[in-house]
């Protein structure tokens, strides 16, 4: 077997084993309701396209530019390679060689597309600030070259340093790269440019390629399988994956103290409830960033969208409560309890109000300013 052969075996296994993952975790309603969400936010895009282009023109050009370098800071070369493969081709490392050639090409051809994709989206948003300052096939090519170069540059760093020096490294890589891209973006964007950018991308890869990097390869392709795999699985909520946390000590609560003196079951839940949602920082930040971003989409809808959110909103952050409820219950500790009346289910409304009606409220309240101050604008 040469490399190429098994470079497409292994990439077949793998869309195998997705697919088969989306099949177990994606059904017919996920799919409606993808869709559904899909035409909603299109149909809300394509309505509120002049307002957008209006406001990002009076958007920092710097701001722009550090928002286009936070999408370009994406991707990752995977490489197809696994742990008995050390065995296997011990006296066969030609072969290894070329399906790391092969998987290098691959990469480069995945994310060359979606640099394409985000170069248009770049250059449709710098238009609305500098209109016609540049060539659109420099700019594509631009964005292309750095963001190619940007990923191998993450892969080197990666392989060669490690704990705390990795992350010192990859901040200042960071910082250099974003004060570059926007000196050559404001300054010296053009065809020599994108030339010395392609000769330093080339000597980037070959080096990739030709540098002995098996054992992090593997846990990388790992990493990318699995992260694959948790994100499919992440949109069925019967399927539940525990986030790891690092925390020793728990952000509130740490004495555990008693929040409600009346110890009726629904109280003791409640409680319950509350110190296991704000003792990880995860379920408070995404419950502060389903009303926040909320209020902020809101505040730039037309009218007729506002309250069509409002609904979504008033489904949404029920249906999300009731996620956190049923992660508690089915946990290991509360399995003594299993049947009894403190786990009843007319419970579930009891406790998880506490958090639902202010979240409601909140948005609700905002609705009914932006209302007021519509009326009173057209007034």
């Amino acid at each position: 077997m040469n490399g190429f052969a098994l470079f497409r075996y292994r990439r077949k296994k793998d869309w195998d084993y997705q697919w088969k993952n989306m099949k177990v975790v994606v059904d017919w309603t996920i799919l409606v309701y993808i869709i559904l969400t899909i035409l909603f936010v299109g149909a809300m895009v394509y309505d509120s396209i002049p307002k957008i282009f209006e406001i990002i023109s009076q958007l920092p050009f710097g701001l722009i530019l550090f928002f286009i370098y936070l999408i370009m800071n994406t991707g990752a070369i995977r490489i197809y390679v696994e742990s008995a493969d050390s065995y296997f081709f011990v006296h066969r490392k030609s072969v290894l060689k070329s399906l790391k050639g092969y998987c290098i090409g691959a990469a480069m051809l995945k994310n060359t597309v979606v640099s394409v994709l985000i170069a248009l989206l770049s250059y449709l948003l710098l238009q609305q600030i500098k209109p016609d300052a540049y060539s659109l096939l420099d700019f594509a090519v631009f964005i292309v070259l750095v963001r190619l170069l940007l990923i191998v540059i993450g892969q080197l760093v990666d392989l060669r340093w490690k704990s705390w020096s990795n992350r010192l490294i990859s901040f200042t890589v960071f910082v250099l790269g974003g004060i570059i891209f926007y000196l050559l973006v404001d300054y010296r964007l053009g065809f020599y440019t994108n030339v010395c950018i392609l000769l330093l991308v080339a000597a980037a890869y070959f080096l990739y390629w030709k540098m002995d990097s098996f054992d992090f390869d593997v846990m990388e392709s790992e990493k990318i399988k699995q992260k694959y795999v948790g994100v499919m699985f992440s949109m069925s909520e019967y399927v539940y994956i525990p986030k790891v946390s690092k925390r020793t000590k728990p952000f509130l609560f740490r004495k555990s103290q008693r929040i409600f003196e009346d110890r009726r079951p629904e109280n003791a839940l409640a409680e319950l409830f509350f110190k296991y949602l704000l003792r990880n920082l995860r379920h408070v930040s995404s419950y502060l960033k389903l009303i926040g971003i909320t209020i902020a989409v809101m505040t730039y809808m037309p009218l007729w969208m506002k309250y069509g959110l409002f609904v979504a909103f008033f489904f949404f952050i029920k249906e999300w409560l009731n996620i956190l409820y049923d992660e508690l219950t089915t946990h290991p500790f509360l399995g003594m309890y299993k049947g009894k009346e403190i786990l009843k289910e007319h419970y579930q409304d009891a406790v998880t109000r506490w958090l639902y009606y202010p979240a409601l409220g909140l948005v609700g309240f905002v609705l009914l300013m932006n209302t007021l101050f519509h009326f009173l604008w057209k007034g």
